[in-house]
């Protein structure tokens, strides 16, 4: 369980989207919102799919470490090809879909687009939004709008040490210090 909301109790109960989406305005055009009900790295993975040019970036920010990591922002080189990208992804899909302290980004060197799958189980989509759509549309998805819960939380497992040790051993990443709006509620 990655993200949670607090029953009545304050104790953490899984929370879920329901597969829905919504065109959010930018100061400068528009993206989707979208909360994934399950999947996250497929969904992830077949957004990024649907670039013309199948190479990447991948981009990890580390907000809390417990493997004595520093948090920052975790560069990839180059990715040459979907395929590498996926092994990657399916790889580590477990610890990125329930830990929530990270984000991880896809992008595109040709500038195609950028997919940021943050803490909070949504995924922001930048690009050809058209095109996003009907992957959502093909995978059952509504337009609907949504935010984060007011109450809620992000599970850290102390278990997943090694998950994290692993992930940051897969490249050899360029590090950078966290940016402003890295870390939000």
């Amino acid at each position: 369980m990655k993200f949670a909301t607090l029953n009545k109790a304050g104790e953490p109960v899984a929370f879920s989207y329901g597969d829905i989406y919504f065109r959010q305005p930018l100061s400068h055009g528009e993206r989707l919102t979208i909360g994934p009900s399950a999947s996250h790295v497929d969904l992830a993975l077949a957004l990024a799919g649907a670039w013309a040019t199948q190479q990447y970036y991948i981009l990890y920010v580390l907000l809390i470490s417990h493997s004595g990591a520093l948090p920052g922002r975790y560069q990839s080189p180059l990715i040459e090809s979907f395929e590498d990208l996926q092994v990657f992804f399916y790889t580590f899909e477990k610890f990125l879909e329930s830990d929530g302290r990270h984000h991880i980004w896809i992008s595109s060197p040709a500038k195609e687009g950028t997919l940021v799958y943050d803490q909070h189980d949504v995924i922001f989509a930048y690009g050809d939004l058209s095109s996003y759509e009907a992957v959502l549309s093909d995978r059952g998805f509504q337009q609907q709008e949504f935010w984060f819960p007011t109450s809620h939380c992000h599970s850290y497992p102390a278990s997943h040490v090694a998950d994290e040790k692993d992930l940051l051993s897969h490249f050899d990443w360029q590090y950078s210090p966290l940016q402003e709006g890295d870390e939000y509620g």
